[in-house]
């Protein structure tokens, strides 16, 4: 059975907050839980309340082989937990396919534009 480390969406709309839990992967992301660790409610004001776990629980899951999902390992990272398993985006350039599709949606911009001054012209 493969373990995840990742948060269950609770609350009404408009004001959500979530549960960390440990998961079986197979299941829904609303699914059966194995172990609840934590919550994290995004709009508190206050960060100490914002994200609160059982740190020795998690490391524990991180031990035996469980994933967590980018969003718990950025949560975890920065509540001081250091592990090979957390997935973090690694720094970097940006990616150049991304710079070429703005390049190319600036220059058909102005064309199209044109486009429509000359037919309002007509």
């Amino acid at each position: 059975m493969s373990v995840k480390l990742r948060l269950k969406r609770m609350g009404r709309s408009n004001r959500a907050f979530f549960r960390l839990n440990a998961i079986d992967s197979r299941s829904a992301r609303d699914g059966r839980v194995i172990e609840e660790l934590g919550s994290y409610d995004p709009l508190e004001r206050d960060q100490a309340k914002q994200f609160t776990a059982k740190l020795d629980r998690c490391k524990h899951w991180l031990d035996v082989g469980a994933i967590p999902s980018p969003t718990v390992s950025t949560l975890l990272k920065r509540s001081g937990i250091d592990h090979k398993q957390l997935n973090l985006p690694k720094p970097g350039k940006p990616k150049p396919k991304a710079a070429e599709g703005e390049k190319k949606a600036e220059g058909a911009a102005p064309a199209a534009a044109a486009e429509k001054k000359e037919e309002a012209k007509a």
